[in-house]
């Protein structure tokens, strides 16, 4: 038997040197082929065999093992499942012999699916997965907006007048509805803590169409000023303070020292309004945990004056936006008109406009673009693993040629070996998906750590029946993908082809083109997100670098009064008397109280007039009220004239501007002793005292716009600055005595630097640029994979080659610049086309960006040396292994 088998291997050796032979060649292959097929088969049928069996046994002896097996199962008919089973076996054997081939090609697709998982997970939960409410897509919010002011749309809802008069005569709405954020004190085990609210009339649950999880909700009657005060909680604050009882209808809680008869629970989904859901809401609430009746008076439904409530509504089935706000319109501008000069309102000709919009839109529409960026830049990783893939499994080909050669020549049909390779496509990328889906499990542990706060539902991202679907899909895709090259390669193969290559080395060279190629698309794709990174990157270090024009080590909480201080002078006496503690602690240097934080998402605007200015019609400076030592506790520089003393928060109070407000007011003249009223009558007007240095108050990327301090002490609510010598965690302690000691039914709450509200308002930012980076990272690593993969190739398949050079006087340094300069080549091919593709996206990017241009040279050039250099080190393992080529060992194996 081996005698036989070593005199077809020896035939296979001579036909294969034959060249030009044709049809001709092949023909006579085969028939010489058939003749040892024939003598097999008489051998056993002498040895008593049947002639299926000794057909069989003959097969095998001439390596036709597998197709000896296929004639077998279909002379026995079989069905088609056993021939996929058989397929499946042979798969599994082929990548148990080649594990480092399989490892790669598994650990390479499951990099992509589960970055691509990850990712589909959380723009599921922020973009599709449903509102917790009844038909989230017919909610809407109403705002009225007037063009002359620079301020966002959604900053207005309409007054409690207009909105009235808006229930009263649209058709459009089936409910509409009213609410008020607010902060309750309530005690919690033993401790005393700030609690978000709503302040809600009764069509508010209706609106929503959500119901209780227990009771009920909100009635007419309940919202009666004159009506017992009650209350619905949420299902994590009956949790956390009631332990889930199923008696908590008869009981009552404490919110701000008065009792509410709690009447209902929600559910564990509903907690809206939180801080997602309302972009320019309270910044202290990032959830609701209790509603309690809005109870207007008649006075209140009046009030034609922009205030702090919420309007939305739900409409009608088969009604618009477009048409709600067509009819919205029209009653606002008859409103206007009516109401023009209205004392109630701000002193300016009304404009109300109109806007309505879906909930959705307010709460995710400013992430959809991120969400649509990181989805982009996941599908340039899945693309860049499966072009990894293809080209492993393109290698894998080449070193199989033999074996598929060989099946070719003894009978084997295209489709056969086309399902075969199908087979182990498939199998690669079910394994890369159970890598993936666990790579997505640790990358959705690790999203929450990088939360910005400001992405809603980021937290609830989780690998549902939709995320898995689309994982599934994404494996099936990436495995027909990655084995399109090389099917497509064998439904292309002619066995001539086959024979005239050298029987024992294969068709090598066969791919090498197609390889290339792929190498220079996976480089490409891979300086895109690479220069994406760059200029998000460069972008964030440039946020973060920022004057914020305050001391970012000063320590900030809030403090919230009760009615227990509905007095002026009690709200005097109480800050001063803090202020007076804090300040008096050891290494405290400054402690004031200011009326809005910078960067806090809250802002008090004012109308004004300057002497000796061109005034014109809505002029708005930003407003504070602060405490005298509030600049020092900041570390706000003072430019000129004085600060704030106590006797300034009595009687005519003097003001400070910022510099912008200087260069903008007074151009040309000192503003020390300028004139400022924002009082809509012009009659009382305030002395500037004082210039002090711009800070960023609206966000880090937006200029500082004209602003004006006043100096008081009567805050209902205020925000109090320490500024101290002593670590973050020795104030906080110091803060909560002091306050204790004062009050001990108060409590401190958002106790940050802020440094924190710095990192709080880039966190966005940060949260792309970390994310895209990541992306990034993993997209060269899967190229520096595969540039290895191909020139390791490249150095095994020309080993002859490298062997004849050095036996002609090559040096070993000569074989090593050669394999890099080949690398070399590669990458510099993939950087003009990355590059390219690069400028393009800038385009689209410029948008992410701050401080720098989409289409920036230095991140170019620091994209391309940084690639060049990670490819040669990549370059550089196959070169010194070519270069450490023996010569006579080399041509002796050929």
């Amino acid at each position: 038997m081996d005698t036989i088998r070593a005199k077809v291997r020896a035939m296979l050796i001579r036909v294969g040197g034959l060249f030009g032979k044709g049809r001709a060649e092949e023909a006579e292959f085969r028939a010489e082929l058939e003749a040892h097929l024939a003598m097999h088969i008489e051998d056993g049928l002498r040895a008593g065999l049947s002639r299926e069996e000794a057909r069989r046994r003959a097969l095998i002896r001439l390596g036709g093992m597998e197709q000896a097996r296929q004639a077998h199962r279909e002379r026995r008919g079989l069905p088609w499942l056993e021939n996929v089973l058989q397929d499946t076996r042979f798969a599994l054997r082929q990548m148990r012999n080649a594990p480092g081939f399989t490892l790669t090609a598994v650990l390479t697709l499951g990099l992509g699916i589960g970055a691509c998982t990850a990712i589909f997970s959380l723009v599921n939960a922020v973009l599709l997965r449903s509102l917790p409410y009844g038909d989230p897509e017919r909610l809407v919010y109403l705002f009225t907006p007037d063009p002359h002011l620079k301020i966002p749309d959604e900053v207005i809802c309409p007054s409690y007048g207009d909105f009235y008069d808006l229930r009263r005569e649209s058709h459009v709405y089936k409910e509409m509805s009213n609410f008020e954020q607010a902060l309750f004190r309530v005690q919690q085990q033993g401790t005393t803590e700030h609690i978000g609210a709503a302040r809600v009339d009764e069509d508010f649950f209706a609106t929503l169409e959500s119901e209780p999880e227990i009771g009920r909700t909100i009635t007419p009657e309940d919202n009666q000023p004159s009506h017992a005060k009650v209350t619905i909680i949420s299902h994590a604050l009956w949790i956390s303070m009631f332990g889930g009882r199923p008696d908590v209808l008869q009981r009552t809680i404490a919110l701000d020292g008065s009792n509410y008869q709690i009447i209902g629970v929600m559910p564990a989904a509903f907690e809206y309004p939180a801080k997602s859901d309302l972009p320019y809401g309270n910044p202290h609430i990032k959830s609701t945990e209790v509603w309690v009746p809005l109870a207007l008076t008649a006075k209140d439904k009046a009030v034609r004056g922009p205030g702090n409530n919420v309007s939305i509504a739900r409409l009608h089935a088969g009604v618009s936006i477009h048409q709600a706000q067509v009819e919205m319109g029209g009653i606002m501008a008859r409103l206007d008109k009516q109401y023009a000069g209205d004392p109630k309102d701000i002193g300016l000709p009304r404009n109300w406009g109109a806007l309505i919009e879906s909930f959705p839109t307010v709460s995710i529409g400013a992430v959809r673009p991120l969400m649509r960026l990181l989805l982009a830049a996941v599908g340039l990783v899945l693309m860049i693993a499966c072009v990894n893939a293809g080209n492993l499994l393109l290698a894998r080909a080449s070193e199989r040629s033999r074996e598929l050669g060989v099946r070719a020549a003894l009978g084997a049909g295209q489709s056969r070996m086309v399902r075969q390779l199908l087979t182990e496509s498939l199998l690669l990328g079910g394994g890369g998906c159970t890598v993936g889906i666990v790579l997505a499990l640790l990358y959705l542990r690790l999203l929450p750590r990088l939360d910005p706060g400001n992405i809603p539902r980021l937290t609830e991202a989780s690998l549902d029946a939709r995320v898995l679907l689309v994982a599934l899909g994404a494996s099936l895709l990436t495995s027909l993908v990655t084995g399109a090259l090389p099917i497509l390669s064998v439904s292309r193969m002619q066995l001539t082809d086959f024979l005239k290559s050298h029987a024992v080395r294969g068709r090598a060279g066969g791919h090498s083109r197609l390889q290339r190629a792929l190498i220079i698309a996976q480089t490409a794709m891979v300086v895109v997100l690479l220069a994406g990174a760059g200029l998000l990157i460069r972008s964030y270090i440039n946020v973060v670098s920022l004057n914020t024009g305050f001391s970012q080590s000063t320590v900030t909480f809030h403090v919230s009064l009760d009615q227990r201080y509905g007095k002026p002078e009690q709200q005097i006496a109480f800050y001063k008397q803090l202020l007076a503690r804090l300040d008096s602690l050891p290494d405290v240097q400054a402690a004031g109280a200011v009326s809005d934080l910078p960067l806090n998402n809250s802002e008090s605007l004012s109308f004004l007039w300057v002497g000796g200015f061109p005034n014109q019609d809505y002029q708005i400076a930003e407003g504070r009220t602060v405490t005298p030592e509030y600049f020092a506790a900041m570390h706000i520089p003072l430019l000129s004239g004085r600060s704030f003393t106590d006797a300034d928060s009595e009687g005519n109070r003097p003001t400070i501007i910022n510099e912008k407000f200087a260069k903008t007011y007074f151009p040309n003249r000192s503003p020390i002793g300028g004139q400022i009223s924002t009082d809509e009558k012009h009659a009382d007007w305030s002395t500037v005292v004082g210039v002090v240095a711009d800070v960023r108050h609206t966000s880090l990327e937006e200029e500082p716009q004209p602003q004006i301090y006043r100096a008081a002490y009567d805050f209902r609510d205020a925000s109090i600055a320490v500024r101290a010598t002593l670590p973050s965690a020795n104030v906080t302690n110091d803060i909560r005595a002091t306050l204790r000691s004062i009050d001990p039914n108060l409590v401190a709450t958002d106790i940050r630097s802020m440094g924190d509200l710095v990192s709080i308002a880039s966190a966005r930012r940060r949260f792309q640029t970390w994310l895209l980076t990541a992306f990034a990272a993993v997209a060269l690593l899967l190229a520096l994979v595969g540039l290895y993969g191909l020139m390791a190739f490249s150095v095994n398949r020309r080993t002859r080659e490298v062997g004849i050079r050095m036996a002609l006087g090559a040096q070993r340094e000569e074989v090593l610049l050669l394999v890099l300069r080949n690398a070399g080549t590669l990458i510099g091919a993939g950087l003009i086309v990355g590059l390219g593709c690069a400028w393009m996206a800038g385009r689209l990017l410029q948008s992410f960006l701050f401080g720098v241009n989409g289409h920036d040279p230095l991140t170019g050039i620091a994209v391309s040396l940084s690639l060049l250099a990670c490819g040669s080190l990549a370059a550089l393992v196959p070169a010194r292994r070519a270069a450490a080529v023996d010569p006579v060992q080399a041509l002796r194996a050929e």
